[in-house]
């Protein structure tokens, strides 16, 4: 049962689960249509229909308790910074191809090591930081998280252009 799998599930009744189904397809589906930036009748039956897809993924998720526990909302401040960053590494990139057509400057990528305060354990909770780390670190086109030692407490991130100050990989405890 799911509930011996973890937590006990928060939503059980039908219409809990049809709200719950509901809330994650109106989420994915703004998303699409913020993706896709267009109105088209087409486009926004995709979308409605990825949308029915992902909403169906994370209630199976959550009704099977493999997802044994609720995600942080301090996580979910860390997204605020990604656009910023998208457009800001987006930009440099441009320049960087630029220059590389243009002039044949060669482009010179570099690791790095980011100190990253992660705990050694193995729960889900710990899991699903490190993989909200890695995606914050990886959206932009400049950075690529390639992974976490929880052990030395760094990430090993690679960047195409080095930044002054190390890419801010922490979406909180």
């Amino acid at each position: 049962m799911a509930e011996s799998r973890g937590r006990e599930r928060a939503v059980k009744t039908p219409a809990q689960r049809a709200a719950f189904w509901l809330a994650w397809w109106a989420t994915c589906f703004v998303l699409w249509v913020l993706l896709v930036f267009k109105t088209e009748p087409a486009e926004l039956v995709a979308g409605a229909v990825a949308a029915a897809l992902a909403a169906t993924g994370a209630e199976l998720v959550r009704s099977r308790g493999y997802a044994p526990f609720p995600a942080r909302a301090v996580w979910l401040r860390a997204l605020i910074r990604v656009p910023r960053e998208v457009v800001v590494d987006t930009w440099r990139m441009a320049l960087v191809l630029v220059r590389h057509f243009a002039r044949g400057e060669p482009v010179k990528g570099c690791f790095r090591i980011v100190e990253f305060p992660a705990e050694p354990r193995d729960d889900p909770r710990s899991q699903a930081r490190r993989v909200v780390v890695q995606w914050l670190g990886s959206v932009s086109p400049n950075t690529y998280v390639l992974g976490v030692d929880e052990h030395h407490h760094v990430a090993v991130v690679h960047q195409l252009v080095r930044d002054e100050l190390p890419p801010e990989l922490e979406p909180g405890p």
